[in-house]
């Protein structure tokens, strides 16, 4: 197959990482940890026409979800439009590329984790996700322990802004915490499995739906948990 030259120019591979980099919410500081460069490595070769290595390449395409030929060149000819692969980040990274919280968190540092979870369309649809509004979360508390273990890998829904019945991503006072929702006459009831932490009410303004206290924000509601246990 012969491409045109303008689309193998390092200026379009930079043009197709950057876009890619926006639909997984990565920033530069992120895509260097997921590539265990450092990171004027990958600022160099975003910004500076520093050219991308073979091995590079291959991981870059492994972490923006894609393959090594759209990277290189713009096109695909494998089939990759029947799933989505979703980027795997801690609560507290979710809430930082949602706005939600100022500081950026550390990076992910168990070595077990996936980084990316190849996830179908038609699973996601099961669940009445889309790939716009679905992020792929590891949990890193015990606070749900009989519902989510730490470690596991959850699936939430960050157009969810208003609580419901269910399982929760929240912003507290700039921490974040995962919990059990229930509705109560004052608003809703945040409850934990965990003995050594207590419940608290969130109070809702009934005309937006919204928590009434400006430091309390829903970040995502929590739809399913993936199983990846080894056989």
């Amino acid at each position: 197959m012969q491409y045109a030259a303008e689309a193998t120019s390092h200026h379009a591979f930079v043009t197709r990482v950057t876009e890619l980099m926006k639909v997984h919410e990565v920033s530069a500081t992120k895509l260097a940890q997921l590539l265990e460069e450092s990171e004027s490595t990958v600022k160099n070769m975003l910004y500076k026409g520093t050219a991308c290595t073979r091995e590079r390449l291959v991981q870059l395409a492994r972490v923006l979800g894609t393959t090594v030929e759209y990277l290189g060149t713009g096109s695909d000819t494998t089939k990759v439009d029947d799933s989505v692969s979703l980027m795997v980040q801690s609560p507290e990274q979710l809430a930082f590329t949602l706005g939600i919280l100022a500081k950026e968190p550390p990076a992910i540092v168990v070595e077990s984790v996936l980084r990316t979870l190849p996830m179908p369309l038609r699973l996601l649809s099961e669940y009445g996700l889309t790939p716009e509004s679905t992020r792929a979360v590891l949990v890193n508390t015990d606070a749900l322990k009989s519902v989510v273990s730490r470690n596991d890998i959850i699936l939430v829904d960050i157009s969810q802004k208003t609580l419901h019945e269910g399982v929760y991503l929240i912003s507290i006072r700039d921490s974040v915490v995962l919990r059990q929702v229930s509705p109560v006459i004052t608003g809703f009831a945040l409850t934990s499995t965990n003995p050594n932490i207590l419940g608290t009410t969130v109070p809702i303004d009934p005309e937006t739906g919204l928590p009434k206290n400006a430091d309390t924000r829903v970040i995502a509601k929590v739809v399913c948990r993936m199983s990846l246990s080894a056989l």
